[in-house]
């Protein structure tokens, strides 16, 4: 009875842990606002899934039925196998990040089915993260507490206020559902972090933030207050004005939309841009999709073909960028995974919020909406912390309480469940060796990168070709590569570590460095043809003009035309921002005019 109870605290202790995944930030690490979580959730899965396989011994009569959504997990995970491209090995840190996360969840299934009083004990942590994090934002309004962004003075424990916005929209549903649903003590906790919530969300700005938490604690109020029943009998009632009452929300829906636009019209516009060109990069990868990670590349090659075309507007091209995201989760996960990815993916968050309505755990389901809703215009499935409420969120939603049977709707033969956790357990140590050796070249990347910034890229030159066989996956860590060995004069060896990076990332400034690289070695042709190809990518962007001059004023490969053309751009483009680099790069321009 002891080791029994014993278990049971240290599982509930690792799930506290994996649901503080937020809160991590690993200074000594390269970006460790996501590499510090990701390697705190490996840790964390490592100790929650021996947890679980010793509890199992423990309570041997649970069953575990599995749910049209658990299929759903293993039909997505395929997809995801499939599609990615290993050859290229892109994102081999997400990829055993989603193995984890498919084990997380089969096991929290199994032990919310055998211990239930475990759904409420982790939805009561999430609320307290989300309080936590509503502090923590006040603190950094106030002036007592740092943010993570140098032009922002609210980002919680995360790196911008999109994300903590939007992560407190995910935790406001479960919170308000909580304050309906309990009485006494919990009833007052809710309500505290409920207001707490309310008091800072309005100032991170996030319009997908604000919709996403009204809507799905509009839907978690009328759940629970009004229902079918209620929603029948006043239609029944006021029959006559349902159609005006449909056409006042319609117009009031409408007057918010067209505020939160005008609010930030050029992020609106370059976030309608980024989708146009997504859906034009789906229509060239429909099936196979680009796997995980090639989202980056496939974006800037349709985006220099939406450009090329002349259909693009001189607005589109003032907001366009070469995003990581595409800011729209659903777009993502169609080019990355294909349409049937797309398909499955969505099914899969439907049938959460359906077997959350099913089985009365609205602040779960609630929660889930609220992601599926901030999932249209932002990126919380590219950062670890929204991943792992969703997992928790959805595998409570969907596991009933008790010991689940063949009646069960969409639910197949249980199954022994100990050659299950066993084999989920043994997965979980399996991936967490695989992944281990990351901490130890994030440190050192992190270690060797403040001498970068320091500009002494003959001193790390050695070390970053050191880790270049860990790292050659990030495409930061290879242009800070390339880098150095460009100062040191090593031209062909920092192209061949730029050309990996440019399959990775969008990112123009890997082709100006290729450009470089290439000019430095006399291969004039080529330099010129990466950064037209740049130019067609951005056309706004001063920058690669200014280099394109300077190549064309090279005494070997000059061309008069050519160069006045370029340094007549450098000079008449309006920038986004003035800046000094600005003024000297046309200072510059006007000397080689001068002289010409």
């Amino acid at each position: 009875m002891n080791l029994k109870l014993l278990l049971i605290f240290l599982l509930s202790t690792t799930g506290i842990f994996l649901l503080c995944t937020p809160f991590i930030n690993t200074v000594e690490l390269a970006n460790g606002l996501v590499t510090g979580k990701m390697c705190w959730f490996h840790l964390a899965m490592l100790f929650f899934s021996v947890c679980v396989f010793f509890v199992m011994l423990t309570k041997r009569r649970t069953a575990i039925s599995f749910t049209f959504s658990d299929l759903l997990v293993l039909f997505f995970a395929v997809i995801v196998l499939i599609t990615y491209k290993w050859s290229l090995n892109p994102e081999p840190g997400k990829l055993i990040f989603a193995g984890q996360l498919v084990i997380l969840w089969f096991l929290l299934r199994y032990i919310l089915t055998a211990y239930r009083e475990f759904k409420f004990f982790f939805l009561f942590v999430l609320m307290l993260t989300a309080l936590i994090e509503a502090v923590w934002g006040m603190l950094q309004l106030h002036g007592y507490s740092y943010s993570n962004h140098s032009l922002f003075r609210l980002t919680g424990s995360f790196f911008n206020p999109g994300p903590y916005s939007g992560y407190l929209a995910v935790i406001q549903p479960v919170c308000l559902w909580a304050a309906l649903k309990f009485q006494k003590g919990m009833h007052y906790f809710a309500w505290i972090c409920v207001g707490a919530i309310l008091l800072v969300l309005p100032a991170g700005m996030s319009r997908s933030a604000w919709m996403a938490a009204v809507v799905a604690c509009g839907w978690v109020y009328w759940a629970e207050r009004i229902g079918w029943r209620k929603t029948k009998a006043v239609y029944i009632r006021y029959k006559n004005a349902t159609i005006p009452f449909i056409v006042i929300v319609a117009i009031l829906a409408g007057c918010a939309i067209a505020g939160g636009y005008g609010m930030k019209r050029d992020s609106a516009d370059g976030r309608l841009l980024m989708w146009k060109v997504t859906g034009k990069a789906i229509a060239g990868h429909p099936v196979t999709g680009t796997g995980l990670g090639g989202f980056p590349e496939a974006y800037a090659e349709a985006q220099a073909e939406y450009f090329k075309s002349g259909k693009a507007t001189e607005k589109e091209k003032r907001v366009a960028g070469c995003p990581e995201y595409a800011f729209n989760e659903y777009l993502q996960v169609g080019l990355e995974q294909g349409i049937g990815g797309l398909i499955v993916f969505v099914a899969w968050l439907g049938s959460i919020v359906y077997y959350g309505i099913r089985n009365r755990q609205h602040g779960a389901a609630g929660g889930v909406l609220a992601l599926a809703v901030f999932a249209v215009s932002s990126y919380p499935l590219q950062l670890p912390s929204f991943w792992v409420a969703l997992v928790f969120l959805g595998a409570i939603s969907v596991t009933k309480g008790g010991t689940l049977t063949r009646s069960s709707a969409l639910s197949v033969s249980s199954v022994c469940p100990i050659t299950i956790i066993s084999l989920l357990s043994l997965a979980s140590v399996c991936l967490f060796i695989l992944q281990k050796g990351q901490y130890e070249a994030y440190k050192r990347w992190g270690r060797i990168q403040m001498i970068y910034n320091n500009k002494a890229y003959e001193s790390v030159a050695e070390d970053y070709h050191g880790l270049h066989d860990k790292l050659k996956h990030k495409p930061e860590f290879l242009f800070e590569e390339a880098q150095c060995l460009s100062k040191t004069g090593q031209y062909t060896e920092a192209i061949r570590a730029l050309e990996r990076a440019k399959r990775l990332s969008g990112d123009p400034m890997i082709r100006y460095m290729i450009a470089k690289n290439r000019q430095a070695l006399g291969d004039y042709r080529e330099a010129e043809r990466e950064l037209l190809h740049a130019i067609e990518i951005l056309p706004e962007r001063l920058y690669p003009y200014y280099l394109l001059a300077k190549l064309y004023a090279e005494p070997a490969f000059y061309q008069a035309d050519k160069f006045r053309v370029a340094a007549e751009a450098v000079l008449a483009k309006e920038p986004k921002v003035e800046s000094p680099a600005i003024r000297e790069m046309r200072g510059e321009i006007k000397k080689i005019l001068e002289k010409k």
